[in-house]
C-alpha cells in the first residue's frame, strides 16, 4: 500500500513552521557532518602519528613538519565549492565558514601558532588572520617580517603572516628556502571588490614533507644594472618585495610552468645583470570572483 505524502501546509502560519522546520532539520545535519568530520580527524591523526599534546610529542608519533597546513589542497577544495555554489549567500561567507572548520580541525592534528608582521596595520593584519585562520588561533605579533622569519624558523610547526602592503626595510626573504621556512600561500585566495579581510600577504611555514606543485613559484634573487619591471610583468611575473641598496634584492612570483632558466634569461635580456634565483616556496593561484563566469567552473 503506497505511503502518503505529508499535507502541504494550509496557511501561512503552517507554511512558516514547516519551512523553520526544514531549517532546523539541515542544521542539525550540518552538526551531525561536523561531528562525523572530526571523528576520521582522529583516525587521521593515529593513523598520521602528528597528534602532540601539550607541547610534548606522543608515544610512537613523528615530529609534525609545518602544521597540518596545506594550503595547496585546500585551494583545490575552494575551487570545488566556488565552482557549485549557486544562490544569494555570498561566496565570501562561504569561504569565511569553511576556513573556520577547515582551520578548526586542522589545529586537531597538530596545533601551531601564527606569528603576525607587527609593522603592518595592526587591525588590517589581525582581520587577515583571523579570516584565514579562525578565531580559536593563538596569534603572536612579531616586530617585523625579519622576526617572523627567525621564529618560523625557531618552530617546526608554526607559521608566519607578512604583509606585501609596504616597502622592505631589510631583504627579509634571504633567510627562506633550503632549510629555513617557506612560502606556502598568499592573502587572500578569492578576491572580489570590497571584501572583507582583504589585505595582501605571504604565508610562511616550516619545510613540509609534501609540498606539492604550485601554481606560482616564489624566487629570491637579485640584480643590477636596468630595472626589468616592465619586462618582467610582460611575461607575467610579479615582484612581491623589493629592498634597494648597491644593487636590488627581490621577491618575485613566477608562473608555475616557466623554468628558473627561462626567468634568468629574461633577466639579462632586459639588462638586469641577475645572481642566482633560490627557490623559496610557491602559492595557488588566486580566483577573481569579480572576473568568475559560471559557465567557465
Amino acid at each position: 500500500m503506497p505511503t502518503s505524502s505529508p499535507a502541504a501546509p494550509t496557511s501561512e502560519t503552517d507554511r512558516l513552521a514547516d519551512l523553520r522546520s526544514r531549517i532546523d532539520q539541515i542544521d542539525e545535519r550540518i552538526h551531525g557532518l561536523l561531528i562525523e568530520r572530526s571523528t576520521i580527524i582522529d583516525a587521521l591523526v593515529e593513523a598520521k602519528g602528528t597528534q602532540t599534546s601539550g607541547g610534548t610529542q606522543t608515544s610512537g608519533a613523528a615530529a609534525p613538519s609545518g602544521a597540518a597546513f596545506r594550503p595547496l589542497r585546500e585551494a583545490d577544495m575552494m575551487r570545488r565549492l566556488v565552482e557549485r555554489h549557486e544562490g544569494s549567500l555570498p561566496m565570501i561567507t562561504v569561504e569565511h565558514i569553511w576556513r573556520e572548520i577547515i582551520s578548526t580541525f586542522t589545529r586537531l592534528q597538530a596545533d601551531y601558532v601564527v606569528h603576525l608582521d607587527g609593522s603592518a596595520d595592526a587591525i588590517d593584519m589581525r582581520d587577515a588572520a583571523r579570516f584565514y585562520f579562525g578565531f580559536t588561533l593563538d596569534l603572536v605579533t612579531e616586530e617585523d617580517p625579519d622576526a617572523v622569519v627567525a621564529a618560523v624558523a625557531e618552530s617546526t610547526t608554526d607559521l608566519g603572516v607578512i604583509a606585501l602592503t609596504r616597502a622592505a626595510d631589510t631583504p627579509w626573504w634571504r633567510a627562506l628556502g633550503g632549510d629555513g621556512p617557506h612560502i606556502l600561500a598568499r592573502l587572500p585566495f578569492l578576491l572580489e571588490t570590497g571584501r572583507p579581510a582583504d589585505m595582501p600577504a605571504l604565508v610562511l611555514s616550516p619545510p613540509v614533507s609534501e609540498p606539492g606543485d604550485p601554481d606560482i613559484r616564489v624566487y629570491s634573487t637579485n640584480w643590477s644594472g636596468k630595472r626589468p619591471d616592465g619586462a618582467l610583468a610582460e611575461a607575467g611575473i610579479e615582484i612581491l618585495a623589493r629592498h634597494m641598496n648597491e644593487g636590488t634584492d627581490a621577491l618575485i612570483a613566477v608562473p608555475g610552468d616557466m623554468t628558473r632558466d627561462a626567468v634568468a634569461a629574461l633577466l639579462e635580456r632586459a639588462g638586469a645583470e641577475p645572481g642566482p634565483l633560490r627557490e623559496v616556496g610557491g602559492y595557488a593561484a588566486a580566483i577573481d570572483l569579480d572576473d568568475s563566469d559560471d559557465d567557465d567552473f
